[in-house]
Parts: structure tokens; C-alpha cells; sequence
């Protein structure tokens, strides 16, 4: 291979590169995501909660909620899509919070934007796991910007 073909191929590459590292800069730009429900740190919460919130993110994306109990590190519950509404922007879905022998334990909450291939793979692992009732918790998912994550405590089983 000559020089100038070498060196032709070696700049396209250096492009590519450049305008995929754009295109994410650009996408996580637009990324706008709020809990609204719970407001703050340290809510006492039950068996489970409608956890609310604004966003606004790129078409082809989803906001999803995750909870782990804090001694489970590295690993979470996917719970459910929270759809965003296209005129208001607001989310909503239901988290549940373990089981009744983690009341008194404190939780992390996140709230995550994800592509189109991860919300597939996340509605596959809920749906497997309500039909089977084998809840087994996964790594966090590849999200586009950082997840919003909240502390919450379990203070009762209802």
C-alpha cells in the first residue's frame, strides 16, 4: 500500500472518530433528567412507590428505573420504563423496594436514559422475571449521560 493510500485511510478513520465523539457530546447535551418524586434524599418509603420526574432526551431513547439495596453493589433491579409524556415531559412508574425482611435497609434509586437496544433488553428481562418469578439483579446498563441517583429508606413492607 502506498503512503498517500495509507495515509488517506488513516484520515478517514481520525474523522470518523472525531464525528462519533460529536455525536455522542452532542447527544448527551440534550440530556435532561429529574426525580421529582421522591424530592430528596432519606424518604421513608414502603413496599413500593410511584416514582415521578421530568426529561427530556433524544428520540429512540427511555428513561428507566433501577433500585439495588445499598450493601448490593454492582448490581440492580430493573423495574420499570418510566414513558415520557411528549408535550409535558413528565415520567411516572412503580419501583418496589425488596422484600419484607429489608425494611430498616436503605435503597439507591436510578433513574436512566436508555437506547433503543437496552429498553428491549430490559423489557425482556422484566417480562422473563414476572412470568418466572426469578428476579436475579444485572449490571447497570450502558445509559446515555449519568444516572440520577436517590437514597431512599424502607421503613415498612406496605
Amino acid at each position: 500500500m502506498s503512503n498517500n493510500r495509507m495515509l488517506t485511510g488513516i484520515a478517514i478513520g481520525v474523522f470518523a472518530l472525531l464525528a462519533a465523539v460529536n455525536n455522542v457530546q452532542a447527544q448527551d447535551t440534550q440530556v435532561v433528567l429529574t426525580v421529582t418524586d421522591p424530592a430528596h434524599e432519606g424518604v421513608e418509603v414502603g413496599q413500593s412507590k410511584l416514582v415521578k420526574g421530568v426529561a427530556s432526551i433524544p428520540s429512540g431513547y427511555h428513561v428507566w428505573l433501577l433500585v439495588r439495596r445499598e450493601d448490593f453493589t454492582g448490581v440492580w433491579w430493573p423495574q420499570a420504563e418510566g414513558p415520557v409524556d411528549p408535550k409535558t415531559k413528565e415520567w411516572k412508574a412503580n419501583v418496589t423496594f425488596g422484600k419484607a425482611e429489608d425494611v430498616g435497609w436503605k435503597f439507591e434509586l436510578a433513574a436512566i436514559v436508555v437506547s433503543d437496544e437496552e429498553h428491549i433488553r430490559l423489557q425482556d428481562y422484566r417480562t422473563k422475571a414476572m412470568l418466572s418469578g426469578d428476579w436475579k439483579p444485572i449490571e447497570m446498563p450502558p445509559t446515555l449521560g449519568a444516572p440520577k441517583i436517590l437514597k431512599v429508606k424502607k421503613t415498612s413492607h406496605k
